[in-house]
């Protein structure tokens, strides 16, 4: 069998379009991780690689087998050096920023699997693309990415593609603390700050893109010299949006209410709180990471955030989760010390499923 997927890895390259087209159509089954046969793709220097990025240029219908091919084979660290390439990875910025694209979907995927690289990380914060009309006014590819994922919402910018995906390549980035950065500083071409424009997604229907900003959101809560900015209403303003999810149908007490945030005052009496567990563990943790310091504590007492959780809790049946929550509890109900400020490292102790802030679960 190896032998025959040799020979038809050689056609990947051949001049006849068709012939490279049936070829992939076999192979494009051993590309999995499950696949015992995966290696053979690192042949002959990686030529099946350089091939397949080839492909991803031609025609949508057989470049759509090699993008998908190159998502399953970027699980393999070695291919994934091979496709740290400044050519490959200014064709997917084009093809996610161009409005007419039919694989631009294809190309966000193939994107949120390399990034999750810190070399391919690096690289994509300082890349630049030419100025997209009608999308964006920068041309810092990151700046718009950030803004066709906002603004291609329901297929509105190209009929073709939803860019969920990307939620996924901007968790990513933020586990470099230079991607945190970026997301926390107003960018100077829309006086915006890049994560503000997306977390209004935190309670998006689709779990890729709100999963990924949820997770994007718990990287950034790292920064602790950006907490007051996060948590000021006038500024980032994080809270509500880290709430609602947390949030069901149950009504609050007037003396709770004093204080919270209007967004989870009044919900309506079908309000659903975040379905998949790890997520509102996600966004536990985000909370965890704001009371790192005593301002931080000081904001979320006035907000409220005790009553909202302790509601979560009456509720809450995963147990990790519910450790999590017992967490938030202890730190905003806690004595303060006269001098105590900063304290990460007991957070970080008494919860060791934060990790540190270069590792994130993938989605």
């Amino acid at each position: 069998m190896e032998e025959q997927l040799n020979s038809l890895l050689e056609f990947l390259h051949d001049g006849n379009p068709n012939v490279r087209q049936l070829a992939l159509n076999h192979l494009l089954g051993y590309t999995v991780k499950s696949s015992q046969l995966q290696n053979i793709f690192k042949q002959n220097n990686m030529r099946p690689i350089s091939d397949l990025k080839n492909i991803c240029r031609e025609d949508p219908v057989i470049a759509h087998d090699a993008f998908k091919a190159l998502v399953n084979l970027a699980s393999d660290d070695e291919i994934c050096k091979e496709l740290n390439d400044d050519n490959f990875l200014h064709l997917m910025i084009k093809m996610i920023t161009d409005s007419k694209i039919i694989l631009s979907d294809m190309a966000c995927m193939l994107l949120s699997n390399i990034t999750k690289y810190q070399d391919i990380s690096m690289k994509f914060l300082k890349m630049e693309n030419q100025q997209v009309e009608g999308l964006s006014n920068s041309t810092k590819a990151i700046d718009q990415l950030v803004d066709v994922f906002v603004r291609g919402l329901d297929r509105v910018y190209n009929k073709e593609a939803e860019y969920h995906f990307l939620a996924s390549v901007f968790a990513n980035v933020t586990m470099l603390p230079q991607g945190r950065e970026y997301f926390l500083t107003t960018a100077s071409y829309d006086d915006v700050t890049p994560l503000s424009k997306l977390i209004v997604f935190t309670e998006h229907p689709n779990i890729i893109r709100r999963g990924g900003v949820i997770s994007c959101l718990k990287n950034c809560c790292f920064a602790i010299e950006h907490h007051l900015d996060m948590l000021s209403p006038s500024k980032i303003n994080v809270l509500p949006y880290i709430l609602l999810p947390l949030c069901g149908p149950e009504e609050f007490d007037l003396d709770d209410m004093e204080g919270m945030p209007e967004d989870i005052q009044l919900l309506p009496s079908d309000k659903k709180r975040e379905p998949d567990a790890y997520l509102r563990q996600t966004l536990l943790e985000s909370i965890v990471l704001l009371t790192t310091t005593r301002q931080g504590r000081m904001i979320l007492r006035q907000k409220k955030v005790y009553p909202v959780i302790r509601q979560m809790h009456l509720v809450e049946s995963d147990e990790k989760v519910s450790i999590v929550v017992e967490q938030v509890v202890n730190m905003l109900m806690r004595d303060e010390g006269p001098e105590e400020d900063n304290i990460v490292e007991n957070i970080r102790s008494e919860n060791p499923d934060l990790g540190n802030d270069n590792t994130i679960e993938e989605i």
